[in-house]
């Protein structure tokens, strides 16, 4: 009978994710691609042909979660990208941006929108490519003139995404449609621009945004959702769309600022997740063209503001992005959030626990990742250094690991 290999990790220490518990020295022991044991190195016998691995004074820590992208397959400086490119070479662009995020030890991903997010969960699943666990959501779904429906796109391109959803029952159809399509989840409309707005979906001024749907159409968006079992995400900015999203039982929203203290005190009451995707309007506030980058600066200030009544209250918060591609949002430097959620007010502990175990959970996969603890996937990131006491470390990582296989080893071994 062939013995099982067992891969033994050591490092100067481990942060597990579960209540702020740190481990040193550390030890894991991955069999089958999971941990199946974690303490103290020397605490258990090094168990007989196992492989070593010993990481010096690195720290281990649970595999980055990105919370929000878009698995688009595109690079924006090419502008007609978005309708032009075929499909089959999109989804070719968005494997290697899943290979550049393993790189950078982000080992999960929520994909919030777009035609290619159930395929390519499932070819990792399948093991067909490389990459981050994938949740997916599918296209979005809005009604005409809503959210991501802007002028400057072509008409006949937007009506083949099979993305709007105009009254109760078509909205109840987008929901089964989805779930056919294999999504792992729902994102829906909140809050949207002006049509002639240069960020139709985010608008042009935070403080000036409409609803997307009614109330009527929201609640069946949602109700269909949970009777079969799928979450509801929610792009929202601005106290109506937030409160109405919070009146219907969302379950997580998206960005979410422009609000102030009181709706900051329902969200914390309601446990919905909030994921405030911080680095997008950081990067796009340098867009060159001027009118562009003023209208995400305007966002980046309502999201500082929010940030503040959120904290107060003991808002849930998860990291995530809102990357699409390059040249602004290029994937694979996503742990930058964490910097920036610092930046913002949070701890460097909270700032992980927010990426880590809360971005586990807002992914439905908190029984699987998210924790160095036995039976959890082994899906591990070494830094050279305590990320609590210096969160820019985690832009240095030097070994990665997604289900007890190596994606990456130039950490220094001792």
């Amino acid at each position: 009978m062939k013995q099982t290999t067992v891969t033994v990790l050591r490092a100067a220490a481990a942060w597990t994710g579960q209540d702020s518990a740190v481990i040193s020295p550390a030890e894991i022991h991955v069999v089958a691609g999971r941990i199946d044991w974690i303490g103290r190195t020397g605490e258990r016998p090094l168990p007989e042909g196992a492989v070593l691995r010993d990481l010096g004074n690195q720290w281990l820590l649970p595999g980055f979660i990105d919370a929000h992208l878009h698995l688009w397959g595109l690079d924006h400086a090419e502008p007609a990208a978005l309708w032009g490119w075929p499909l089959s070479y999109r989804a070719a662009y968005a494997i290697a941006d899943l290979g550049q995020m393993l790189q950078h030890g982000i080992t999960a991903v929520r994909c919030l929108g777009g035609p290619l997010g159930p395929s390519l969960a499932r070819a990792v699943r399948q093991g067909l490519v490389p990459g981050p666990h994938v949740v997916a959501a599918g296209e979005f779904i809005c009604p005409r003139a809503g959210t991501w429906d802007h002028a400057a796109f072509p008409q006949e391109w937007v009506e083949g995404l099979g993305m709007y959803a105009d009254g109760a029952d078509a909205c109840r159809q987008r929901v089964r449609e989805r779930i056919r399509q294999g999504a792992d989840f729902i994102k829906v409309a909140g809050s949207v621009g002006e049509h002639t707005d240069l960020l139709r979906p985010w608008g042009n001024d935070p403080a000036h945004l409409r609803l997307a749907y009614s109330d009527g159409e929201l609640a069946v968006l949602v109700e269909e959702s949970h009777r079969n079992g799928l979450r509801v995400a929610i792009h929202a900015i601005g106290e109506p769309s937030v409160r109405q999203a919070l009146d219907h039982g969302v379950d997580s929203i998206e960005h979410g600022h422009g609000i102030g203290d009181e709706t900051a005190r329902r969200l914390a009451d309601s446990g919905a997740i909030l994921v405030p995707t911080l680095s997008l309007p950081v990067l796009r506030a340098k867009h060159p063209v001027p009118e562009v980058a003023a209208g995400w600066q305007r966002h980046r200030d309502a999201q500082q503001a929010s940030m503040q009544h959120v904290l107060r209250h003991g808002v849930r918060i998860a990291s995530g992005t809102d990357f699409t591609g390059p040249p602004f949002s290029p994937h694979g430097p996503s742990p930058m959030e964490m910097e920036i959620l610092v930046e913002a007010g949070m701890t460097a502990e909270q700032a992980l626990t927010a990426c880590i175990v809360t971005g586990a959970e807002v992914l439905g996969l908190q029984d699987r990742i998210g924790r160095l603890a036995p039976g959890f996937d082994a899906d591990l990131v070494a830094l050279p250094g305590d990320p609590r006491a210096q969160i820019s470390l985690v832009r240095q990582v030097g070994f990665v690991m997604k289900g007890g296989a190596v994606m990456r080893d130039n950490a220094p071994a001792r």
